[in-house]
């Protein structure tokens, strides 16, 4: 499944309280808060992100599987069972 610009539009605090249901470590929460908060540069100037996982980064595809995971079941319970 291809979802149009999906690591671009991850919504953080929704990954956050995702990753909060199974991980009890804040450390380990605090750093891929600072993973997904790190920014990009393009065309030579740093912008600060607040949606999104970075693109080419090594937790991205692991993160969006967890989301997708718990929002697609949330979305299922609430949308489609309806």
């Amino acid at each position: 499944m291809d979802i149009d610009r999906f690591f671009d539009t991850v919504d953080h605090r929704w990954l956050m309280e995702c990753l909060k249901v199974r991980l009890v470590d804040p450390s380990i929460l605090q750093l891929i808060g600072r993973f997904l908060r790190a920014g990009v540069v393009e065309e030579g100037r740093y912008l600060e992100i607040d949606v999104g996982t970075p693109q080419g980064g090594i937790l991205s595809p692991i993160l969006a599987n967890i989301y997708l995971h718990y929002i697609l079941d949330l979305w299922f319970k609430k949308v489609v069972k309806k």
